[in-house]
């Protein structure tokens, strides 16, 4: 009989934290819905820079190794305008498959060009992982290009054609149609 106060009590005490498990759960669902109904945590968000986004001409930038980067124009060929950042969790996640991602392309880094926001001390892993691939621009103060996009999400993916208007806008790597070349258009065209 001494047994059978300890039994109730061990059934309340169980009882009272799957209340309090189900009360949190709920609690938590109440905060995600409105969440998920605004599409905040779906895959089928709508693109950070609409398609058909023009991307303005900025003249000359510098990239980390004080080289002159020109935005591609004219020559036919589509390129990759990247905006990562050095504080942001999944830019450092994906770069594995952006690294593999650059490496497939097979072109020259002046159509693969990166703009990095951050620290300029923090760009050294950007720079070790990509750096021979792609042209990496330093987001600074006197580089506007990611706001004049209404970039907003890091990291974003542009593919853009020659007349430097957005055809494909992603914040997954995975996502991110291979480079259209003159060469593969020549192949495609019967």
């Amino acid at each position: 009989m001494a047994l059978y106060p300890i039994v109730i009590l061990s059934l309340f005490a169980a009882c009272a934290a799957c209340a309090l498990s189900l009360a949190v759960s709920l609690r938590v669902k109440k905060l995600l819905d409105p969440l998920i109904e605004e599409g905040a945590f779906k895959n089928d968000r709508p693109p950070t820079v609409p398609i058909g986004t023009e991307v303005p001409g900025y003249g000359k930038l510098t990239d980390v190794n004080g080289d002159t980067v020109e935005l591609a124009t004219g020559s036919g060929d589509s390129w990759i305008l990247a905006f990562l950042s050095t504080t942001c969790s999944g830019c450092k996640a994906q770069l594995p498959v952006y690294r593999e991602y650059l490496k497939r392309q097979g072109v020259s880094p002046d159509r693969l060009i990166t703009v990095v926001s951050g620290a300029a001390a923090d760009l050294v892993m950007y720079t070790a992982e990509i750096g021979e691939m792609s042209r990496i621009v330093h987001a600074d103060d006197s580089s506007t290009i990611g706001s004049d996009l209404n970039v907003y999400i890091w990291p974003t993916y542009l593919l853009v054609n020659s007349e430097r208007a957005v055809e494909f806008s992603t914040t997954s790597i995975s996502s991110l149609p291979e480079l259209v070349t003159r060469e593969t258009k020549a192949l495609a065209t019967p």
